[in-house]
C-alpha cells in the first residue's frame, strides 16, 4: 500500500516537472524569436522640472558634528 502510494506521487512530480520545463522552454522559444525593443528613455522636459519643484529637506545652518565632545573640555 505504501509502495503505491509513495509510486503514484513519484510520478505526479514527474509528470509536473516535465510540464513545467516544456512549458519554459516554449517560453524561452518565443522569447528568442521576438527581441524586446526599449522605448527612448528621455526624460521629457515637463517630468523634470515637476522633479525639481519637490521640496528637498532643508539644512540646518550649522553641521552637526554628532555626539563627540567639544576640543579642550
Amino acid at each position: 500500500m505504501r509502495q503505491i502510494v509513495l509510486s503514484t506521487v513519484a510520478v505526479a512530480l514527474i509528470a509536473a516537472s516535465a510540464s513545467q520545463a516544456l512549458a519554459a522552454e516554449a517560453l524561452a522559444a518565443g522569447a528568442q524569436s521576438r527581441p524586446h525593443v526599449r522605448k527612448d528613455s528621455a526624460v521629457s522636459d515637463q517630468t523634470r522640472k515637476a522633479r525639481d519643484a519637490v521640496n528637498q529637506p532643508s539644512q540646518p545652518a550649522w553641521q552637526y558634528p554628532g555626539w563627540s565632545a567639544p576640543a579642550g573640555g
